[in-house]
């Protein structure tokens, strides 16, 4: 009888110990802790990129760029750090516009908004003419270009200024936001 007490003790002394720290372990609630800086650096970098964009096989844009990163979580987002030009095709392939700028930010997670900043030129090769600002917003599912700082526009008729300007993101239909300057208009003879 010794034996299957002292077994018995042993087993009871273990099913104890098992039990108190089982419930010790249960007792705090299990929270998620993110890393905090998870969303500061990003998942991946690419250098010296061409990417194209197309529609039903038509390829209507070509963007480089020295670097992209790929942040990923609630904030996903692709950054061009070191800025964009992109070259955009009229559908018989030719040069339509160009657009540059020194930084590019496209908001994936939340909306499908582009925002560029710092130097922005476009050319439109159609019509020859040239636009410059400060930061643009592309909303890509609207399919629109706009901006409300001021704008500076070069047409064959002359130099106009705007307090901003909304297009359509091929650039067809500018319309400058309040516009002033001087611009030559050609009468008919």
């Amino acid at each position: 009888m010794r034996i299957y007490s002292k077994y018995y003790k042993i087993w009871a002394y273990i099913f104890i110990v098992m039990s108190i720290s089982f419930f010790v372990s249960c007792s705090k609630e299990q929270t998620y802790q993110p890393n905090k800086n998870f969303h500061k650096k990003p998942v991946q970098t690419l250098f010296n990129i061409v990417l194209y964009r197309s529609e039903k096989g038509d390829v209507y844009a070509r963007l480089n760029s020295k670097t992209v990163e790929y942040y990923s979580g609630d904030s996903a987002r692709t950054v061009f750090p070191k800025g964009i030009n992109v070259l955009f095709y009229n559908k018989d392939h030719t040069n339509k516009a160009t657009l540059t700028a020194r930084y590019a930010v496209n908001y994936t997670a939340t909306r499908d908004i582009v925002y560029l900043r710092d130097s922005i030129k476009i050319i439109n090769f159609n019509n020859h003419d040239t636009i410059y600002c400060k930061d643009l917003y592309w909303e890509q599912d609207k399919q629109i270009v706009y901006t409300h700082k001021p704008i500076r526009r070069y047409t064959q008729g002359g130099e106009t200024f705007g307090d901003g300007l909304v297009s359509n993101e091929q650039f067809d239909s500018v319309v400058v936001i309040r516009p002033h300057g001087k611009e030559t208009v050609h009468e008919s003879d």
